[in-house]
Order: structure tokens, then C-alpha cells, then sequence
């Protein structure tokens, strides 16, 4: 199953198939600041939160705001039957759904109360070899 093979921990890290794709949209540029991004892993023991920390750092590049839940946006299970008996996990991903609407609802609120995004300096890079 590709959507499963997709979102899966391997290794204690995204799977190659999500990170390279992740490489190359967001190597697109500044086009994705300020919509909201969460990520979610999936693993079958452990590995979740190492991955989980490098899929958020795609968001923080990118001025994106990362959205939270109640505990960190992972479940656990080696099938989709096995992943719905992790109750708190899945009550993470209910609260996550909530909590990404929410935030929706707020940005577009402010949009209409005329509240700007912020402006993005243009990006300077150091270099600490000197």
C-alpha cells in the first residue's frame, strides 16, 4: 500500500520516499510561508519522535506555522487495524484536526479584520569558516 509505505518510520527517520519528496517541494522556495503544516508519523514501536522532528523542520524552514496537538503527532502500530486500538494516539489526531481548523479559522479571521502577514526579510546566509 503506497500511502502507508508513504507516512511510515523506517529506521528512526521518515521514510526515503517521504523526505526526498519533502526535498524537492520545499526546495520550491518561500511559497509555502505561513500556511500551517503538522507532521504525523507512523511507526510500529519506536523511531517516531527523531522522525517527527525531522519532518517539522521542513515547516521551520519555510516560515510556516507548525501545528500542535495534545503529545507529539504519532501513532503506533504495524497495520492500520492495530494503529486505531492506540487510543491516545488516535485522540492526538482528533485534537491535531481540531486544532489545524482552529488555526485556519484564525488566519482567515485576521485576513478579514485586516491583519498582514508578516513581512519576510530576504534571507541572509553566514558563513562561520572564516
Amino acid at each position: 500500500d503506497f500511502s502507508y509505505i508513504f507516512y511510515t518510520t523506517h529506521y528512526g527517520a521518515p521514510s526515503g520516499l517521504i523526505t526526498s519528496f519533502l526535498d524537492r517541494f520545499f526546495y520550491a522556495g518561500n511559497c509555502f510561508a505561513y500556511k500551517p503544516g503538522a507532521a504525523i508519523v507512523s511507526c510500529r514501536r519506536g523511531g517516531a519522535t527523531s522522525a517527527f522532528d525531522q519532518l517539522n523542520k521542513y515547516f521551520t524552514d519555510r516560515n510556516m506555522p507548525v501545528v500542535s496537538s495534545q503529545y507529539w503527532n504519532m501513532v503506533h502500530g504495524n497495520t492500520p487495524e492495530e494503529i486505531e486500538q492506540d487510543l491516545e494516539g488516535m485522540q492526538t489526531m482528533r485534537t491535531l484536526g481540531k486544532n489545524m481548523a482552529w488555526l485556519l479559522k484564525s488566519i482567515e479571521a485576521g485576513k478579514n479584520a485586516g491583519i498582514s502577514l508578516p513581512e519576510i526579510e530576504p534571507r541572509v546566509l553566514t558563513n562561520f569558516i572564516r
